[in-house]
């Protein structure tokens, strides 16, 4: 009778164990069944801007009322210049590569060299900031909100 107990015991551990080796083994891998999450529309940010434009480049360092335009180049960059024919439209224009993250912000992809760009969908605003790139480059920054 003990020998049939401890023949039991063992004949229940292993089925245990074969039981739970094939539960786990046949489960679906969820790591090829994984979608990349999208990245959402750039959209938002595209329109005209008015707000405070400064650089040390230009004749007055702050001009208050400043009009930017924002466009969209594709789906992952929008472009930036300041309006024509105003006293600050010779800061450069740049093109930033951005993302739309969180709460649908729109900022710049970590890494990019030309400055960064922020849009904060909640309230309409743009922050952003132009790099230097070359020695005719007239850097500036902007804080503005969407017209």
């Amino acid at each position: 009778m003990k020998n049939f107990k401890k023949k039991l015991a063992i004949v229940g551990i292993l089925s245990l164990l074969s039981i739970s080796t094939i539960a786990t083994s046949c489960s679906s891998d969820d790591s090829t069944n994984y979608e990349q999450p999208t990245s959402g529309s750039i959209d938002a940010a595209v329109g005209t801007y008015k707000g405070k434009l400064r650089s040390s480049y230009l004749d007055q360092y702050e001009y208050f009322d400043a009009v930017v335009i924002v466009t969209k180049v594709d789906n992952q960059h929008l472009k930036v210049e300041a309006k024509s024919g105003e006293a600050y439209s010779s800061v450069t224009a740049k093109v930033f590569k951005v993302e739309n993250s969180y709460n649908n912000n729109i900022n710049n992809v970590d890494g990019i060299l030309e400055g960064y760009f922020w849009y904060t969908a909640e309230v309409k605003t743009l922050e952003l900031g132009t790099n230097q790139q070359a020695e005719t480059d007239i850097n500036f920054l902007f804080d503005g909100t969407k017209q």
